[in-house]
């Protein structure tokens, strides 16, 4: 269409002159800028071939004459007609093309769109992704690592299985008091554990050997609670030196606080109900094991013990506790004879108390634990209790013989027959009190004339009652307060008659029988009880003073005739 144009243009005009060249080039020179900027395709930047086109174009219409381009107009509209025309008989033909464009356009329009939002949704999961892929690798690598753990594990699968076994053989042993094989089966598992210790394995292990050494522990310190001899007694501390469970002093003070459960347990299963067979079982106990639990400790402990002198201060625990136990168990040993020894009321067992606790003594000597002193104040009290308490009974028997008796004058015969029914009834008495005075034959027999006057015979018969019964336990301290405790007994019967006296009334006769019986107090129970109480205590008659009682009466005037 533009060649038309030109050869159209061309035809009509001819050659321009020289001086119209001029002007047309100066106008297009100025035309071309401002129609560059109304023609379209130049303002929207189109391809270089239709900015080409479009230059051409112009070039050519500024070649144009006035006429031409009036006609220009009309020539574009019929050639945009033509073209029309053109297009509607080619969309005519060709409109199947065009529908499957059209619907090719919008299928790719519509896929695109569905790329473009799986595109995006893709860019969004990228960074989850990343962090699936990097868990997914160190998941990996953990699996590995237990693969390869697990295959290691495999090949040492019998040396696994013995190693577990170890804390389960270890407590068999100790049920069965294997205790060597035992020990050296914590030894091993405790050098696995000092070589592994961050293995969770081996810290189990250790823990289970650990709590099968306690109970292992337990089992000997409760071993040491039994009645076992000296080597099973080597053996129980050699095994708890090599566990190194308490050191050299704790051990030793385990070892004594162990022996003295199991003696304190003997005592408790001890019947208590008869002070006397208490006292023997209980002196028998201390004798025979506590001479053993002090030999077993010199024996075990004989390294620290012999040196203990020779240690320094901060060493004292060691050197003292064998000391301070046995002085622990003498005292508790004393303080039941101090409880006990009150409820045996009959001499001869508080002697054969007093000789099994001096035998328990001289046994424990040649260890060195003769406490024999500390025996004889115990003893003396309740010698001297018994005593006394023997003494208060013939006080009131004479009291109340006192108070029933009928002062009437005895026939001889009936006073024959009641010195033979007195000497019957105090045989046993006499023959005791004949043994005590070593010889001292008839000058110790009761004097019949006390038969006279019942109740100073009654009197007499308890004194030598309550002598009977200290004669066996007769401990040279106790002469001088045995004979107070006499001599009181005395001047209190002879106090009791002055009462009497001036609380009845007597007849003449009753009152000569009762001056009698007053002089018979001071000249023949006074002499004779003293005589009596030198038999069993030899120098002890001067104790005794008949001057004392006489002088009580005789403040009374009751002895005079």
């Amino acid at each position: 269409m533009l060649g038309v144009g030109q050869q159209h243009t061309g035809s009509e005009h001819g050659v321009t002159s020289p001086s119209s060249s001029m002007l047309l080039a100066r106008g297009q020179s100025s035309a071309l800028p401002r129609l560059s900027t109304i023609l379209p395709g130049a303002a929207a930047g189109e391809s270089n071939a239709n900015n080409k086109q479009a230059d051409a174009y112009i070039t050519e219409l500024l070649s144009y004459s006035l006429d031409r381009l009036r006609k220009e107009p009309e020539l574009l509209l019929e050639e945009r007609q033509q073209v029309e025309r053109s297009m509607q008989s080619s969309a005519l033909g060709h409109y199947h093309a065009f529908i499957d464009s059209a619907n090719c356009l919008s299928v790719v329009q519509r896929q695109l769109s569905n790329a473009c939002e799986g595109l995006a949704g893709l860019s969004q999961s990228v960074p989850d992704l990343a962090g699936a892929f990097e868990s997914f690798s160190k998941d990996a690598a953990h699996v590995m690592a237990q693969h390869n753990a697990n295959k290691q594990l495999l090949a040492q699968q019998a040396t696994v299985l013995e190693l577990l076994d170890a804390p389960q053989l270890m407590d068999t042993c100790v049920r069965n008091g294997i205790y060597d094989e035992a020990l050296d089966l914590h030894a091993f598992i405790m050098r696995v554990a000092l070589l592994h210790p961050d293995l969770p394995l081996v810290k189990l292990l250790a823990a289970q050997a650990q709590a099968v050494s306690q109970a292992m522990l337990g089992q000997l310190l409760q071993r040491l609670r039994t009645n076992i001899q000296l080597p099973e007694c080597l053996r129980a501390v050699g095994y708890l030196r090599r566990m190194a469970s308490f050191p050299e002093g704790e051990l030793r003070l385990h070892f004594l606080r162990c022996r003295e459960e199991w003696l304190a347990q003997l005592i408790s299963e001890l019947d208590s109900s008869d002070s006397y067979e208490y006292v023997k079982h209980l002196t028998d106990v201390h004798r025979l094991h506590l001479f053993d639990i002090v030999m077993q400790y010199r024996a075990i402990f004989f390294d620290g013990s012999s040196q203990d002198s020779k240690a320094s201060a901060g060493n004292t625990l060691e050197g003292c506790v064998l000391f301070t136990w046995v002085q622990h168990r003498v005292s508790h040993y004393i303080a039941a004879l101090q409880q006990h020894l009150p409820g045996i009321e009959e001499g001869t067992q508080l002697a054969s108390a007093l000789e099994h606790a001096t035998y328990c003594c001289s046994s424990l000597s040649r260890v060195g634990l003769d406490f024999s002193c500390l025996l004889a104040p115990l003893f003396q009290l309740c010698a001297l209790r018994l005593f006394g308490a023997k003494l208060a009974l013939a006080v009131d028997a004479f009291h109340q013989r006192l108070d029933s008796h009928k002062w009437v004058v005895m026939p001889a015969p009936l006073l024959g027959k009641a010195a033979g029914a007195a000497g019957a009834a105090d045989g046993s008495e006499q023959q005791l009190q004949g043994s005590a005075g070593a010889g001292a034959g008839d000058d110790l027999a009761p004097p019949y004339t006390l038969m006279e006057h019942v109740p100073l015979a009654v009197f007499t018969n308890g004194v030598l009652s309550a002598l009977n019964e200290l004669r066996h336990c007769a401990l040279l301290p106790l002469q001088r307060p045995a004979g107070t405790l006499l001599q009181g007994s005395l001047e209190q019967v002879a106090s009791s008659m002055v009462h009497y006296r001036h609380t009845r009334s007597l007849a003449t006769t009753e009152q000569a029988l009762f001056a009698a019986a007053s002089r018979a107090l001071s000249d023949v129970v006074v002499p004779y009880l003293a005589g009596c109480f030198a038999a069993v205590f030899p120098g002890g008659s001067s104790l005794l003073s008949a001057v004392a009682v006489t002088a009580v009466l005789k403040d009374a005037a009751v002895s005079r005739n």
